[in-house]
């Protein structure tokens, strides 16, 4: 990323490993705000209500999120 008067931020033409360690890092810190949602929020609401179809479902949902979040940020 690189910023300048004219055109503010922008990506350089000519260099993907820029692109991807933003990317990179732009995956990593969403996973580890579902992370904490899902330790903080998500499991003690489970844990109150394990036959919730509602919790199930979305525990179900968010483990995939949290998954796929994982393996973006930590692709090589």
């Amino acid at each position: 990323m690189t910023w300048d008067k004219t055109w503010g931020y922008r990506m350089l033409e000519d260099a993907p490993e820029v692109w991807i360690g933003y990317e990179r890092a732009f995956f990593e810190s969403v996973h580890h705000r579902v992370e904490n949602f899902i330790a903080g929020i998500l499991l003690p609401h489970q844990k109150k209500k394990p036959d919730d179809p509602y919790i199930r479902t979305v525990m179900a949902q968010m483990g995939a999120i949290e998954s796929t979040l994982h393996l973006l940020a930590n692709l090589e």
